[in-house]
């Protein structure tokens, strides 16, 4: 689409024939909205020129929002504000009506919500109940909320629980503020003749301010049956300021298992949405990085809010860190930069040469990713006396633990193939049956893998490392993410690996991103995408870098 005028012209395009395709720009690969029956608008700058590929949904990257749009919200007709959900909270002759009220909240009002969040894990299911299993109401005069820790019932498979902030915005709150948390509203509310919405609190921004001014006091907050605690960290002075009260609040980038937001340019406000008993490895491990043995290229610790149940088991709720201004991940750098490269050798325009050469700017900040990754498990492997983080031996017991895990992930992915082996296409389909004929020689080779003795240390490490987990910070590096991977229970994310286990994951983020590069570049160009990739020797040229910088931390 070209606009020939000077000045910014709108446009109304019939594109009904495409519904439910998304336009991908393809100069900066945004996803525009997907297109409908009605006419599709764009505005155009003067002289400005756009160009789309019209993308099915699995070709969309893994980040979009699939949210579909709620038609109808359902109405919640409240009689005093939050008391209405509590029988214990009324006059006796209001203990049927509020029962009532509760039910329709945690069966008609908040599943629908719930089951269309990024954050639910259980995509799929359907949805019973969602209950508050213990809640807080908790603020000040003109401002509650009500902090909830939410059960979903699914009808298969165990219940999951959730962290579910809630508020109730009124329609005299304006026009702005309603608009604003319009894609976080729950539900219509009414009381008497008052009318507004039952919105998700943490697109709430005076919500977000006061847990970071709750945290920078250490407060205390009672729930019916656990409590409320908000922990200031020891470096909270430094990195809030005097006046973090009054900073801006924005939501920061794609939502998936935790919800993000910044507060101004000091803070990031990191709220777990499924949240689980235990201590939370990203805690632990950002505290022992910030407090106890400080790395410089981590995200620093300013504090935190968890509950702890009535038997003194903590879970954390959310984290704040400092807030590291960066130039984007690496994961979206390098795949940036081997797409340039195959636009590069298509149109003729690559520089020739030994790739070492050729890639010297891209491979040298690589080697810095691996010094970077080598100090981050030196620093891991101090010993300070707290043995949930002392270096120790690996066993005999971990070696055949390792190898047990290797061997059912690999039945695992077998046992997805096979599942999906009737929606590839020919050719893959092809591929994956002889793969599959050979399932038994696989397994049996990955059990040949485990040593008979172990020789190497085990520590904490990183535990879900990728290109996606590091920022890219003035031709530097900072790691974050410490949490590990959310599939897993706390349990599992804290136990000591060797330092390997990341190293292994950051080389095949690297394997991923060339053939993501591949993907992109034969879906626009189908001719030659293929024959261009092919001649690129970047991954095994990283892995040659981050082996060398890698070695005194492994």
């Amino acid at each position: 689409m070209a606009n020939l005028a000077r000045s910014a012209q709108p446009v109304e395009l019939d594109l009904a024939r495409h519904k439910g395709r998304v336009p991908v720009e393809l100069m900066g690969r945004a996803n525009f909205p997907p297109i409908a029956d009605t006419p599709y608008v764009l505005t155009l700058p003067g002289h400005g020129f756009m160009w789309f590929r019209l993308a099915k949904g699995e070709e969309l990257p893994a980040h979009r929002d699939e949210r579909p749009p709620r038609d109808e919200l359902p109405i919640l007709v409240l009689f005093d504000g939050w008391q209405s959900l509590f029988r214990d909270r009324v006059v006796p002759w209001r203990i049927a009506l509020a029962e009532k009220v509760r039910a329709q909240l945690e069966r008609d009002v908040l599943p629908p919500y719930v089951a269309t969040q990024r954050w639910y894990a259980g995509k799929g299911d359907k949805l019973k109940r969602v209950a508050l299993v213990d809640s807080a109401e908790w603020g000040k005069e003109g401002a509650t909320w009500l902090v909830t820790l939410a059960r979903a019932e699914r009808e298969q498979g165990d219940p999951q629980t959730y962290f579910l902030p809630l508020t109730l915005m009124w329609e005299d709150a304006g026009e702005e503020r309603l608009r604003a948390m319009q894609g976080a509203t729950i539900a219509r509310i009414r009381q008497q003749a008052r009318v507004g919405v039952l919105v998700d609190a943490l697109a709430d921004d005076a919500f977000c301010r006061a847990l970071v001014v709750a945290i920078g006091t250490g407060r205390e907050v009672r729930c019916a049956q656990g409590t409320l605690r908000f922990v200031r960290g020891s470096l909270f002075t430094g990195l809030a300021g005097g006046d973090y009260a009054e900073l801006p609040v924005r939501p920061l980038g794609a939502q998936s298992s935790n919800t993000v937001v910044a507060i101004g340019e000091r803070l990031l406000l990191k709220a777990y949405r499924r949240v689980q008993p235990g201590i939370n490895p990203e805690r632990e491990i950002g505290r022992f990085l910030t407090e106890i043995v400080p790395f410089a290229h981590g995200v620093p610790i300013a504090g935190a809010v968890e509950y702890v149940a009535s038997d003194g088991t903590p879970t954390t709720l959310a984290l704040l860190q400092g807030y590291v201004d960066n130039q984007g991940d690496a994961w979206a750098y390098t795949l940036n930069y081997v797409e340039q490269f195959l636009e590069q050798k298509r149109g003729g325009t690559a520089p020739v040469g030994d790739p070492g050469d050729v890639h010297g700017g891209y491979l040298a900040l690589v080697r810095t990713l691996g010094q970077r990754t080598a100090e981050l498990h030196i620093a891991l492997s101090k010993k300070i006396g707290d043995p949930a983080f002392d270096p120790e031996p690996a066993d005999a017991r971990d070696v055949m633990a390792w190898a047990r895990h290797a061997h059912e992930s690999a039945s695992a992915a077998m046992d997805r193939l096979e599942q999906r082996r009737s929606t590839l296409d020919a050719s893959t389909r092809v591929a994956a049956e002889l793969l599959l004929a050979r399932r038994s020689d696989l397994l049996n080779y990955v059990e040949t893998l485990a040593p008979s003795k172990a020789q190497v240390m085990k520590t904490r490490v990183h535990g879900d490392y990728h290109l996606g987990q590091v920022l890219l910070v003035q031709n530097d590096f900072v790691i974050t993410d410490f949490e590990g991977e959310p599939a897993r229970s706390l349990a599992e994310r804290r136990h000591k690996q060797p330092a390997a286990k990341d190293v292994a994951g950051m080389l095949r983020s690297f394997n991923y991103a060339r053939y993501q590069a591949l993907a992109h570049a034969t879906v626009e160009r189908p001719d030659g995408g293929r024959r261009s990739c092919m001649r690129i020797a970047i991954t095994r040229k990283a892995r040659r870098f981050m082996d060398r910088g890698t070695t005194c931390g492994s």
